[in-house]
């Protein structure tokens, strides 16, 4: 009973300790709103050029049999003069405070590409990415992943790991750990934001889907398919805004207290004990 006794303690006091570590928040934060994206590098800009190819985003999703939110605005925007792909962010997956991924629905980025054919007749190849996903946690950014010739039907490879970032992490603003900014009115408000810490790199198996789609080689020694496999594609930045109730959520302090009122008791025990 008395090693028991103890366990109940100390176990009450850990717990006591870790809640006062993170915020009271903690497991209840929703998102409000999140913006970010992906800028590509020199590296990446010299693959699609090299490779005859550009980066399209259409305003509205383009009606596409297959092709998910057709009609609906696209919250990626490409600003060619930047090398910029900005996406807003709508649905988040948070841990406690921490950020692990943001999610970009009715997001859509089309890589194009036009060859000329011999009877003088164009074909349009397209390789579309769409609904992103960053996940932090892991480094990388997902997306559906589909190709397309001309008007043909349109193929889904699935959702798809497409960048990987190099070195593992989040840097840069609050590490994509959620920051309380302020709370009233029953309700606390937080922020979150970073940057995967690595160079970019484009997924082997994406690398070869997207060469291939587009009608380029995928051998090993092609100098277009490796620039494709082995370019900092560039980097990334996300931001968030989060809520969370605040009332009937206990401060640290009241877990802090139940702590000391834990080993009052059992130093009041040993005292009887002792005595």
């Amino acid at each position: 009973m008395k090693f028991a006794f103890k366990s109940i303690v100390a176990a009450a006091a850990f717990v006591a300790v870790g809640a006062a570590s993170a915020t009271p928040y903690a497991g209840t934060w929703s998102v409000v709103s999140g913006s970010g994206g992906l800028t590509f590098s020199a590296d990446a800009l010299s693959a699609l050029s090299a490779s005859g190819s550009t980066v399209v985003t259409a305003g509205t999703i383009p009606t596409i049999a297959g092709l998910p939110g057709a009609g609906a605005t696209n919250t990626a925007v490409y600003t060619k003069a930047t090398g910029n792909v900005s996406l807003s962010f709508n649905t988040a997956t948070i841990t406690g405070d921490a950020l692990t991924s943001l999610q970009a629905a009715n997001s859509l980025v089309q890589i194009r590409r036009t060859t000329f054919n011999d009877d003088e007749t164009t074909t349009t190849r397209s390789v579309f990415m769409a609904n992103f996903d960053v996940n932090l946690s892991n480094s990388t950014i997902f997306a559906n992943l589909y190709s397309r010739t001309d008007s043909g039907a349109l193929v889904s490879y699935g959702k798809q790991a497409i960048f990987t970032a190099d070195v593992p992490g989040v840097v840069g603003g609050t590490g994509g750990n959620i920051e309380v900014t302020s709370v009233g009115g029953g309700v606390a408000n937080g922020t979150a934001s970073g940057s995967l810490a690595g160079a970019l790199r484009m997924n082997g198996d994406t690398a070869n889907t997207v060469l291939s789609s587009l009608g380029l080689s995928t051998a090993a020694t092609d100098p277009v398919a490796t620039l494709v496999r082995t370019a900092n594609w560039g980097t990334t930045n996300a931001s968030g805004t989060f809520t969370a109730p605040a009332a009937a959520i206990p401060e640290p302090s009241t877990y802090a207290l139940m702590g000391l009122g834990l080993v009052g008791i059992a130093a009041v025990a040993r005292r009887r004990r002792a005595a």
